[in-house]
């Protein structure tokens, strides 16, 4: 059992890392770093945060969200906001090119999904799913 799951995790692994790189040949996603992508993925979920909403959601100091944003503004990612109800505060918000990386990302791993999903019957699918959503409960609580 162990065996197959460290072979099954590392498969995954490679096999996603083809994906993110044939998505960002042509979205720009391949030359970002994960820790980008994670900041954009923050930013998403979140809508226009500000830096201290970004520290909290990725459990990281303020200092180094302010340093990762201003990375992915210089790249274009990402446009920086002063609130009109409190000249002190700034929101963080997605440009178009980052909006496109979302959308590209989005359809390969759904593709991905299906790939996958083609490969099982109706009743090994059902039991996948239990079982990943037990394994990303795990792995949110950590």
């Amino acid at each position: 059992m162990e065996r197959s799951l460290i072979e099954f995790v590392d498969t995954l692994d490679q096999s996603l890392k083809k994906l993110h790189r044939r998505a960002g040949d042509d979205s720009g996603f391949a030359r970002l770093t994960i820790n980008q992508l994670h900041y954009i993925d923050a930013i998403n979920t979140l809508g226009e945060p500000t830096i201290t909403e970004i520290a909290e959601k990725l459990k990281i100091t303020k200092a180094s969200v302010t340093a990762g944003i201003k990375k992915l503004i210089q790249l274009g990612y990402l446009e920086k906001q002063q609130s009109t109800i409190d000249r002190r505060v700034f929101h963080v918000r997605l440009t178009n090119p980052a909006q496109e990386l979302i959308q590209a990302r989005f359809q390969a791993l759904h593709h991905y999904g299906e790939f996958v999903r083609a490969a099982l019957s109706e009743e090994e699918a059902r039991q996948f799913q239990i079982t990943l959503a037990k394994i990303v409960q795990l792995f949110k609580n950590q």
